[in-house]
């Protein structure tokens, strides 16, 4: 009897483990590594950007490098039945796109969302296997790429008409150079802030200009966000990952801020936090937003 008891004890004993380990797997965290982004980080693990930002109680898209994130919900004391499994032969999506982020290839994208390379490079006009971060790529024959926010097409503000404008992209080789221009950025993601600084060991918004388009080969003076603005730089209508993004009145009037423009509403630069990643589109960087530039030299 004495021993009959202590089982039934034991068994209830390890369900209770169970349950309680089911619970805490459901509160999955995720480490923030350089080249992240709320986009990546949702896709990787089949959530939406908005889940993640209600679960980490963000108010914009801006994370950081060896942030914390929950990427499930917690467990509640009304958790009922568990859902049911996913499907283990995933669909072709129908009105999917992907933001090429670091360390893609068509290959990998393939595989992510169950299509084939040739598919890809077909719905988006692709005749080789080169893809640029930022890029947004369709991965169904359906899917429609979002068009730029209308900030985009902000080429007149208080400092004037430009003089100069393009509607034109850079060619193969400027794409080249923004390919490795937008890399370098990528690796400098938590670079710490440094007033006047233009080394990895502390960057200012325009020292991170000045470092990462001299790494990528376009040799350019150290300057000012002004000095840039006003320099060799030609206004962009329809900007493409690469170009300069500009912003005014924030921290002085006039032109006082830049960046890089990454694709999909989003840029690179070098805040008050470090370099981190921005939405143009969000309040306080779509109401000073200039404007888009190019260095003249990037063709």
């Amino acid at each position: 009897m004495l021993k009959s008891k202590k089982l039934r004890i034991l068994a209830l004993s390890t369900i209770a483990t169970s349950f309680f380990a089911i619970q805490n797997a459901e509160a999955a965290t995720y480490t923030v590594q350089k080249g992240d982004t709320l986009s990546k980080i949702a896709q990787s693990h089949q959530v939406t950007i908005q889940d993640i930002k209600k679960w980490n109680n963000l108010s914009k898209d801006t994370i950081y490098v060896a942030q914390k994130l929950e990427i499930t919900k917690q467990a509640t004391a009304e958790t009922g039945k568990p859902s049911k499994p996913a499907t283990t032969t995933p669909s072709k999506p129908s009105t999917a796109v992907h933001t090429v982020a670091k360390g893609d290839t068509l290959s990998k994208i393939a595989k992510q969302y169950n299509v084939t390379i040739k598919e890809i490079k077909e719905w988006n006009g692709i005749e080789n296997d080169t893809i640029y971060i930022g890029q947004v790529l369709k991965i169904s024959p359906v899917a429609v790429v979002p068009e730029d926010d209308t900030v985009h097409n902000n080429v007149t503000t208080d400092t004037g008409t430009p003089s100069k404008v393009t509607t034109k992209d850079p060619t193969a080789n400027g794409q080249a150079i923004y390919k490795k221009t937008v890399e370098v950025a990528n690796t400098l993601i938590g670079t710490p802030y440094l007033y006047g600084g233009n080394t990895p060991e502390g960057l200012d918004c325009s020292g991170f200009i000045y470092y990462a388009f001299n790494q990528s080969g376009v040799k350019i003076a150290r300057d000012s966000s002004e000095g840039y603005f006003n320099g060799n730089t030609t206004h962009v209508k329809n900007p493409v990952p690469g170009d300069l993004v500009f912003f005014e009145n924030t921290y002085k009037e006039g032109i006082s801020h830049m960046g890089i423009y990454l694709g999909n509403n989003k840029f690179i630069h070098a805040g008050t936090d470090g370099v981190e990643l921005s939405d143009v589109t969000y309040s306080y960087w779509s109401t000073r937003l200039v404007g888009y530039k190019r260095f003249d030299t990037v063709k």
